[in-house]
């Protein structure tokens, strides 16, 4: 990370839960216009702050106020014997847009997969209707893979 940011990167903590919450609802809100069950939502974000095989959030700081966040997670991969980073839930807050807080996130989680042997590639997904962050995915080297991404869901499930 560069030392000249503003903004400093930490892990996720229990005292982040409703931060969380908030912003990975504000999230799909604006990237897929639906509010997520609260209930849901807050287990989901407990269980993460529990458990980081589930996952591990790291958030962008100013001061103590979180303006910025992004999740990871890892993929074994039986073919290559390692980790791929799947990277997901990058929010900023509205306000903090184009003022380096995903350059700082994003450097952090680079730092890591370039630190980490075991870790062979960063994979995310973007929404197909979220549009507006594609240029951004191109200026820091991300290319579209050769992989569809394709689901089955239970009933119920959004």
């Amino acid at each position: 990370m560069s030392n000249l940011s503003p903004f400093t990167i930490r892990r996720a903590q229990p005292a982040d839960l409703d931060v969380l919450v908030a912003y990975n609802n504000a999230l799909a809100v604006e990237t897929e216009g639906r509010n997520l069950d609260g209930d849901i939502l807050r287990q989901s974000m407990q269980a993460i702050l529990e458990d980081e095989r589930k996952g591990v959030y790291l958030l962008a700081c100013e001061g103590e106020k979180v303006v910025g966040q992004i999740m990871y997670v890892y993929e074994w991969s039986t073919w290559r014997n390692a980790n791929f980073m799947w990277l997901t839930d990058l929010y900023v807050l509205p306000a903090y847009r184009k003022r380096g807080v995903f350059k700082a996130l994003f450097e952090s989680v680079m730092h890591h997969y370039h630190t980490t042997p075991s870790i062979i590639g960063l994979r995310f997904y973007v929404d197909k209707e979220n549009t507006a962050v594609v240029p951004l995915y191109h200026k820091v080297g991300w290319k579209e893979s050769n992989y569809n991404l394709w689901e089955i869901k239970k009933d119920g499930c959004q």
